[in-house]
């Protein structure tokens, strides 16, 4: 697969990982001020579009066409490239969720979400990616 594999998908799998490396960084630091919240909640968003955009490229070399990211998420499950459609689904609507984040308890439980869910799935999807890139 690698050998055929369009340099657009090649480059949304190195910003993936890119922006999934910020987010771990994020994760990992001690939240000492609302800004922090901020910096994470943010770089969730950016793991979360390019995530369903790369799947968008991967599915589009399988000859698949999608509408979205729910429709990605869908059928890159039905494929066999996620594990639980439910959890993407969950992470689509945390997404829809952070332009509610100005309240600092709704903003806590968002990173509590993406610390104990939603990061373990995004490594299994980067794992998915280092498959297609070899």
């Amino acid at each position: 697969m690698s050998s055929q594999k369009p340099e657009k998908m090649k480059n949304s799998i190195f910003n993936f990982n890119r922006v999934l490396a910020a987010l771990k960084t994020s994760v990992s630091t001690p939240v000492k001020e609302k800004r922090d919240l901020s910096g994470i909640i943010k770089d969730f968003e950016f793991v979360y579009e390019l995530s369903w955009k790369t799947l968008k490229e991967l599915l589009l070399f399988e000859g698949k066409s999608s509408t979205g990211p729910k429709d990605v998420f869908r059928q890159a499950y039905s494929l066999g490239y996620l594990d639980d459609e439910t959890i993407w689904l969950n992470i689509i609507e945390a997404r829809n969720q952070t332009v509610h984040t100005y309240d600092e308890k709704k903003a806590e439980a968002m990173v509590k979400g993406i610390r104990d869910s939603y990061m373990a799935v995004f490594d299994n999807l980067s794992t998915l990616f280092k498959t297609v890139d070899d």
